[in-house]
């Protein structure tokens, strides 16, 4: 949760055209709605999670935005002359161990909450993570692969649109071609998430008495989440990425020169933006939320 909630946040929406300054500064009160779908959290609960995701923001901000600003603004040079899938995937790569890096430093503190939840607060979980996943599930209800192919396209469109500029016809029409590749995933992914979710509601009801414990037990099924996905949407998953990696490197080596220049004004305007949120950073780390159960020892 925390690392889609920076990750995604912080980058992918910042990128795709959204205020970067204006989302970033406001990704505390983003994380709370985000983690009020599962968890009712009482004042006690509330001041230790603020005050822990202003310190997780704090490093964020310190360590990990110049990371992405250097990333960013290298991009012109690494892809000024085309590229190619390898190039692509370590890209993909190194966003993805940013997430890491991003769930690791945030994992004391999701164990403190979890540890933290009374009896009524993990009865309350299953529900909620029910109707989360009747969530996930809407875009696919009562809708035919086609359709769910066309709005594979029509993403694709959006989401390049806003860093290039329009997409000419030709970039349209292959992208139309390739979207008859797209396989259906998020009927699957429920199906994975419902797995994981069985275990992590075991282990609230039945291991918390232990903190220490629990901990190392949360650590070791987070880590393992893909072990949950099963044979199916495994092979869905590597045949959507390769699909996704193709089309952005049909796209990366076919701009026009206004849709380059746009694309790397975007990148270096948002890697400028990075630099300025690390130059407003608070002078020292915000205080810790102290400890609500184990205060993290053992895990």
């Amino acid at each position: 949760m925390i690392r889609t909630i920076l990750f995604v946040c912080a980058f992918s929406l910042a990128a795709s055209g959204c205020g970067v300054k204006l989302v970033y500064n406001n990704l505390d009160r983003i994380a709370r709605w985000s983690v009020s779908d599962y968890l009712q959290m009482d004042q006690t609960q509330r001041a230790y999670f603020d005050a822990e995701v202003d310190r997780l923001l704090y490093w964020h901000r310190t360590t990990q935005l110049p990371q992405y600003a250097n990333f960013l603004e290298s991009l012109e040079s690494v892809l000024g002359d085309g590229t190619d899938e390898q190039e692509i995937l370590a890209m993909i790569n190194t966003m993805f161990g940013w997430g890491d890096a991003i769930e690791t430093r945030g994992m004391p503190m999701v164990i403190e909450l979890l540890l933290s939840m009374d009896d009524e607060q993990v009865a309350a979980l299953p529900a909620l993570l029910a109707e989360s996943n009747r969530d996930f599930m809407e875009s696919e209800e009562d809708v035919s692969v086609n359709e769910m192919q066309e709005e594979w396209q029509r993403e694709f469109v959006d989401g390049f649109s806003r860093i290039t500029g329009k997409l000419n016809r030709e970039q349209k029409n292959y992208l139309t071609a390739q979207s008859v590749r797209y396989i259906p995933q998020y009927g699957l992914w429920v199906e994975y998430r419902q797995r994981w979710q069985a275990e992590l509601l075991r282990l609230l009801r039945e291991e918390r008495d232990d903190p220490a414990e629990f901990g190392r037990m949360f650590v070791a099924l987070n880590e393992s989440r893909k072990s949950y996905y099963g044979a199916e949407l495994t092979g869905v998953f590597t045949h959507n990425e390769a699909l996704y990696q193709e089309a952005t490197v049909y796209l990366i080596n076919n701009l026009s020169v206004k849709q380059q220049n746009r694309f790397f004004s975007r990148m270096n305007s948002v890697a400028e933006d990075f630099r300025e949120l690390v130059a407003e950073a608070p002078e020292q780390e915000p205080a810790s939320g102290g400890c609500l159960v184990a205060c993290g020892t053992g895990y």
